[in-house]
C-alpha cells in the first residue's frame, strides 16, 4: 500500500497512457489479436494504480488495484455498482458535475479528487484522472485512480499543526542544533516582546548567555543531552529587560542517526501563577486584614528567636496588646468601621517599632509585639508607652472621631518563660492585670500573677457548676424612706457560697460570669428567685412597695428578656407593680432606639424601671428624657465624699435636681454615716440604702425588718 501511495502520478501517466490511448480511439467492435488482448489483460491486472470504465454512473470495468483500494477481493464485484452511492455525500455534486460535462462533451479530460466509500464503510481519498471515450457506441469515462489518503492526512496534520502553532496560548520556539531560533509563534511575541523578525536567526538565551548560567538552565542542558527532554520553572528576560518566571518544556529532535537537529520549547508566562502562589504563601503566614504575622507564624518565629537567644545569651520581650472596649466600636459603628480601625492601629504599631521588632495579630483586637535583643526593662517600658500613646491618638473614620486605648502585658525570656507558649500565656495574664488596674496601661508579668490567674481559672470552672449545684443565694438590702423612716423595699443582691472557699464576694465572681456569658442564666435565676421571695412576703402579710433586681447588660440585650420576666411573674404570682428592674447606663446607651422600645414594653407591663449607678457611665440628658424610667440611683462613689468633697456634693445635688425636675424618684446608695444622711435629707433625697441602716441580709433576717416595720435606728437589727 505504501508503494502505491507514493507512486508519482506523472510516472503512471507515462507508463499506461500509450496503452490506454488506443482504447480511446477504438470502436466497440475493435478486433485485437489474441496476443494484444493477453498483453492488455496482463497490464490491467498487474497495474499499481486503479483502472476503470464508467458508463451512466455505473462501473463497467475495474482492475484488481481499484478493487483492493475499495476493499473488494475481486474486480468483478465492482461491476454494475453505482458510483454515486459509493461516493461521500458531500462529494456527490462534484461527481455529478463531472458526469454532466462528460455528456456535454465540454472537456474530454477529467481530473478531480473525492472520497469513496470502501466496502467496510470507511472513506478513502481518491485522485481520479480520466477521459471521455466511446463505449458500445455511447460516451463513457475511462481513466486511472490513485489513493491519496496519506497525502490528505499529511496536509490535514500539517494544517492542524500550523493552527496549534499559531493559536496556542503558550509561547513556542524552535531552534536548530546550534540554538539559533528558526521559528516562533505569536504567543512568543506576546510574552517576550520580541517579534518574529527580531527573534528568528538569533541565539536563544535559554541556551546561551546570562539566562543559561542559571542553575536550572544548566540542569536543563544536561537533561536534554541525556534524556532528550526537560521541563521546569526558570527565568527569562523580556525585551523591556524585566525578568519574569516561566514554566517551560523543551524537547530535543533527533534525525535517523540520533543526532540532534532541533530543539522545541513550549513555555508559559508564570507571573500570575507565581504572584498567586506568593499571595497564598503570604496569607498562610499573615493576617489577611492588617498584613501582620498571624498566630501560627508568630509562634514559629518566637520559637526560632528563643533558640537563637538561648545560644547568644540575649533577652526577648513579648508585648500582648488588647484594645480597650473595642467591642463597643463594632456594636455601635459596625464591623466595617471596626476593621478599618484595626488596620489603622496596626499601621501605628509598625511606626513605633524598631527595625528588628515584629508585630502580629492574634485575632479580634489582640496584637503581639516581639522585641528582640532587649538590653534593659526601661527600653521595653519606653516602647510600651509609645505604643499606648500612639494608639490613644484620635482616629477619624467616615467623619466619626473616636478614641481607643490599649492595655499591654509584658513577659520576657528567659525570666518569665522559656518557650513560646509560656511567654504568650504570661504576657496575656499581665495584660489582664493592666486592664484591672484601669486600662490604658502596661504591666510586666510577675509570678504572683500566674498563681492569681490559675485561681481565677479554677473559680471560673467552679462557676459553671454553681447554678446546678444550688450554690447561689440572694441577700436583700433594705431601702429606707427618710421622711417616714420606714422600709419601702429591698434590693436583691447575689451571693455565691462556694463549697470550699465559702462566701465569695460579688466583685470576684460577677465579672467572670459577665465574661463567660453565664450571667444570663444566673440573672434569670436571680429574677425568678426574687419574685418568689417577694410573693412569699406578700402572702405572709408583710408590707413593702417593691423588690429591686439588677439586670446585667447581657441580660438586657437578650431577645428573650421580656418572655423571661413574664415567666418569672407568672410562676411566682408576683404583681408587676411590686417588681423594680435596675438597669445600668452602659446597658442602654449603645443601642438607645431598641432600648427605648424594650423599656416601654416593660413599663407597660406595670414594672418600675430604675437607672443604676447614674452618673458613672455615659450619661446623656438628651437620651435620658426618652427613657420611660421612674427612678435614678446615685452611685456610692459620689455619696462617699459627702458632705465634705465639693465635687461629690455638686454631682449629687445635680442628680437630685435633675430627678426632681423630671419627676423621678432618687435613691442614694452606700449611706454609711449620720452626716451623709443629714446632708441627703437637706439636699432633698428621700430614699436611701446603706450600711448605716443594714448590710445585705439573707431572706430570713430580712423578715425581721418587714415584720417589725420599725423606725430607722441607724443600726443593724439584732
Amino acid at each position: 500500500m505504501q508503494r502505491l501511495i507514493r507512486f508519482p502520478v506523472a510516472v503512471v501517466r507515462r507508463l499506461i497512457w500509450p496503452i490506454v490511448w488506443p482504447l480511446r480511439e477504438a470502436k466497440a467492435n475493435l478486433r485485437l489479436s489474441s496476443h494484444s488482448k493477453h498483453s492488455l489483460q496482463t497490464f490491467f491486472e498487474q497495474s499499481l494504480v486503479g483502472l476503470y470504465i464508467i458508463h451512466h454512473c455505473k462501473i463497467r470495468f475495474s482492475n484488481q488495484a481499484l478493487a483492493h483500494m475499495l476493499g473488494f477481493e475481486d474486480p468483478s464485484e465492482l461491476v454494475g455498482l453505482d458510483v454515486t452511492e459509493m461516493t461521500h455525500p458531500d462529494d456527490v455534486p462534484l461527481l455529478e458535475e463531472q458526469h454532466r460535462l462528460q455528456q456535454a462533451c465540454q472537456s474530454s479530460k477529467r481530473r478531480f479528487v473525492c472520497r469513496a466509500r470502501k466496502r467496510c464503510g470507511e472513506y478513502v481519498w481518491l485522485e481520479t484522472h480520466g477521459s471521455t471515450v466511446e463505449f458500445n457506441g455511447q460516451r463513457a469515462m475511462m481513466g486511472t485512480v490513485v489513493d491519496v489518503s496519506h497525502q490528505f492526512e499529511s496536509k490535514r496534520q500539517s494544517r492542524l499543526a500550523n493552527t496549534v502553532f499559531e493559536s496556542a496560548n503558550e509561547g513556542i520556539m524552535i531552534t536548530d542544533a546550534d540554538y539559533r531560533i528558526v521559528a516562533v509563534n505569536p504567543s512568543f511575541t506576546r510574552i517576550t516582546g520580541y517579534t518574529e523578525e527580531r527573534a528568528v536567526g538569533r541565539l536563544s538565551r535559554m541556551f546561551t548567555g546570562q539566562v543559561a548560567e542559571l542553575e536550572n538552565n544548566r540542569q536543563m542542558m544536561e537533561s536534554l543531552l541525556k534524556e532528550g527532554h526537560w521541563q521546569g520553572e526558570t527565568y527569562d528576560r523580556r525585551r523591556s529587560g524585566a525578568w519574569y518566571p516561566v514554566w517551560i518544556s523543551i524537547s530535543a529532535v533527533r534525525d535517523h542517526n540520533g543526532d540532534i537537529t532541533n530543539y522545541v520549547g513550549v513555555f508559559t508566562d508564570y507571573t500570575d501563577r507565581k504572584d498567586t502562589e506568593n499571595q497564598l504563601k503570604f496569607l498562610a503566614d499573615h493576617d489577611s486584614l492588617t498584613g501582620l504575622l498571624n498566630r501560627s507564624s508568630l509562634m514559629n518565629l518566637l520559637t526560632l528567636r528563643i533558640a537563637q537567644a538561648s545560644q547568644d545569651g540575649r533577652q526577648l520581650c513579648l508585648l500582648f496588646i488588647d484594645l480597650d472596649r473595642f467591642k463597643q466600636v463594632n456594636d455601635t459603628l459596625g464591623h466595617d468601621i471596626g476593621d478599618r480601625l484595626l488596620i489603622t492601629m496596626a499601621q501605628r504599631m509598625r511606626h513605633f517599632l524598631r527595625h528588628d521588632d515584629v508585630a502580629a495579630r492574634l485575632g479580634g483586637d489582640e496584637f503581639v509585639v516581639l522585641l528582640d535583643n532587649v538590653t534593659s526593662p526601661s527600653i521595653v517600658g519606653d516602647i510600651a508607652w509609645r505604643l499606648i500613646a500612639g494608639i490613644a491618638a484620635p482616629v477619624t473614620l467616615d467623619n466619626q472621631e473616636m478614641f481607643v486605648t490599649a492595655s499591654i502585658g509584658i513577659a520576657c525570656y528567659p525570666s518569665d518563660g522559656e518557650d513560646a507558649a509560656t511567654l504568650l500565656k504570661n504576657a496575656d495574664i499581665a495584660m489582664y492585670r493592666a486592664k484591672e488596674r484601669g486600662r490604658n496601661l502596661f504591666q510586666f508579668f510577675s509570678k504572683e500573677m500566674n498563681s492569681q490567674a490559675l485561681e481565677k481559672l479554677h473559680l471560673e470552672n467552679s462557676l459553671h457548676r454553681a447554678l446546678e449545684r444550688n450554690e447561689f443565694e440572694l441577700y436583700y438590702q433594705p431601702q429606707i424612706c427618710i421622711e417616714s423612716e420606714r422600709v419601702i423595699g429591698a434590693e436583691a443582691l447575689l451571693r455565691w457560697r462556694h463549697p470550699v472557699q465559702g462566701l465569695i464576694a460579688p466583685d470576684t465572681f460577677i465579672p467572670l460570669a459577665e465574661q463567660s456569658g453565664m450571667i444570663v442564666s444566673i440573672g434569670n435565676w436571680v429574677l425568678e428567685t426574687a419574685c418568689l421571695q417577694a410573693r412569699a412576703w406578700l402572702d405572709a402579710g408583710y408590707h413593702f412597695e417593691r423588690v429591686s433586681v439588677n439586670l446585667s447588660a447581657r441580660q438586657f440585650s437578650c431577645e428573650e428578656l421580656v418572655e423571661t420576666i413574664e415567666t418569672a411573674l407568672v410562676v411566682s404570682g408576683l404583681p408587676p407593680a411590686h417588681l423594680e428592674l435596675e438597669i445600668t447606663e452602659s446597658a442602654i446607651v449603645y443601642n438607645p432606639q431598641e432600648a427605648i422600645l424594650l423599656l416601654h414594653k416593660l413599663r407597660d407591663m406595670g414594672i418600675t424601671l430604675s437607672i443604676d449607678d447614674f452618673g458613672t457611665g455615659y450619661s446623656s440628658l438628651a437620651t435620658l428624657k426618652q427613657f420611660p424610667v421612674q427612678c435614678l440611683k446615685i452611685d456610692r462613689s459620689f455619696i462617699s465624699g459627702t458632705p465634705h468633697n465639693s465635687d461629690d456634693i455638686a454631682i449629687t445635688e445635680a442628680i437630685i435636681a435633675i430627678a426632681q425636675k423630671m419627676k423621678l424618684k432618687v435613691v442614694a446608695e452606700g449611706v454609711e454615716t449620720p452626716a451623709q444622711l443629714d446632708y441627703l435629707r437637706q439636699a432633698g433625697c428621700r430614699l436611701v440604702q446603706g450600711y448605716l441602716f443594714s448590710k445585705p441580709l439573707p431572706a430570713s433576717e430580712m423578715d425581721d425588718w418587714l415584720t417589725l416595720d420599725k423606725s430607722v435606728n441607724c443600726c443593724v437589727p439584732a
